[in-house]
């Protein structure tokens, strides 16, 4: 489709998977929004950043008022409790909310099947988290409460400047968030300069309404996610595509099933059929696990 208007955000970049996750979350926090919704990917100074079309006309007011009005503040109000209550009462959550998506309360049914499955263990998580588990759902009510206006604009219209204290505020979704001590000055279980910047509040908060795309099954005893690859500190791979035509929501979370994005390398047949699609590049990063805490490896571009 070709949409009548459209706004490039530029401080979504589509090569890291934190900027990736945020504009999926945007699409899908604004898709009630904006008629005929749709997102693309252009290049820009050498990278990918977001670009969302509508059939009416889009401005950078408008959408931070949007998001006002659609993101809530509080865990009680955000499928995210429900992190919670899947641990607590699995069987009567499995219950209610296949009840509620049986008279078109999608909201809830969505982010449940991307976090848990009621044929795998409570404590399974997602291939996509990768916050410590005993951190994971304090750090999301805290980005719900503390996320501003201010943080949106900056991590939607300005290259990012991680001026966001890290400390209890971050999904972790982020290869600079890597704290190894090799790679830092001060101790990573004490470093005082978590507490004062290293992340992008706006960008977390955005990703959190990605995760429903991102769905779950069980395999063995664990949890694989749509898109990634592999189980282990050593072979868990999370692969994503980079498209440019203009494409409705519905349709991204097939783009990101695609079976040929998972192969190690992508054949060159298969390289042509993603060309044909509409996919200019393939990104990978690895899951890796430092001490009890998961990491992304910085992007690679593969296709």
């Amino acid at each position: 489709m070709t949409p009548n208007h459209h706004i490039v955000l530029r401080g979504l970049d589509g090569t890291t998977p934190l900027g990736f996750l945020a504009a999926l979350g945007l699409v899908n926090a604004l898709r009630e929004c904006l008629p005929d919704l749709c997102l693309a990917w252009t290049t820009d100074e050498g990278g990918w950043v977001a670009q969302l079309g509508s059939s009416a006309p889009i401005r950078q007011a408008d959408l931070l008022n949007w998001l006002d009005k659609m993101l809530v503040r509080s865990l009680d109000q955000h499928p995210a409790r429900l992190y919670e209550e899947v641990k607590q009462q699995p069987g009567n959550v499995f219950l209610q909310v296949r009840q509620a998506a049986a008279v078109g309360h999608r909201r809830e049914a969505d982010f449940l099947a991307a976090i848990a499955s009621n044929l795998a263990p409570a404590e399974a998580t997602s291939q996509l988290q990768t916050t410590r588990r005993d951190y994971h759902v304090g750090n999301i009510k805290s980005i719900l409460e503390r996320t501003t206006r201010s943080h949106l604009d900056r991590t939607l219209f300005k290259p990012w400047d991680y001026a966001d204290p890290m400390d209890n505020q971050s999904l972790h979704l982020d290869p600079s968030e890597d704290r190894r001590h090799a790679y830092q000055w001060h101790k990573p279980s004490g470093d005082p300069t978590r507490r004062q910047r290293g992340t992008m509040l706006g960008a977390n908060r955005l990703a959190i309404e990605a995760f429903a795309w991102f769905t779950v099954w069980p395999v063995g005893g664990a949890l694989k996610t749509l898109g990634f690859s592999g189980f282990g500190s050593r072979e868990t791979r999370w692969t994503w595509p980079i498209w440019t035509p203009f494409v409705p929501p519905d349709l991204i979370p097939s783009l990101l099933a695609l079976a040929p994005l998972q192969d190690d390398p992508i054949g060159e047949s298969d390289r042509r059929r993603l060309r044909h699609m509409g996919i200019a590049a393939v990104y990978r990063v690895r899951r890796i696990l430092v001490g009890q805490t998961p990491n992304f490896t910085p992007a690679r571009k593969i296709a």
